[in-house]
């Protein structure tokens, strides 16, 4: 697949959008965590779908630093001790 830089960028000021409508501020997240974006954009993800999966990817990392990272299933993105099923995280 191209990718053309200017099309790459579009896709990623929606995400962005996508992200701040949900208060997650890409620029403060991505700094800490880098997520990546590129790859998402070359496999064909949609904006939206991008959001959802920096989001979990973000929310992971952040469970595990602080401890609190789900023991029932690895690679689940939700708190520790969560109600419901686990969610992956990718």
């Amino acid at each position: 697949m191209t990718v053309t830089t200017g099309t790459y960028e579009s896709w990623l000021k929606e995400v962005e959008a996508a992200l701040a409508s949900i208060n997650m501020a890409m620029g403060d997240w991505q700094k800490i965590w880098a997520f990546d974006f590129r790859k998402e954009f070359a496999a064909g993800t949609n904006a939206n779908d991008g959001a959802l999966k920096a989001n979990r990817f973000w929310w992971y990392q952040q469970n595990k630093t602080i401890n609190q990272d789900c023991q029932k299933t690895p690679n689940c993105w939700l708190p520790r001790n969560h109600q419901g099923d686990c969610e992956p995280c990718f």
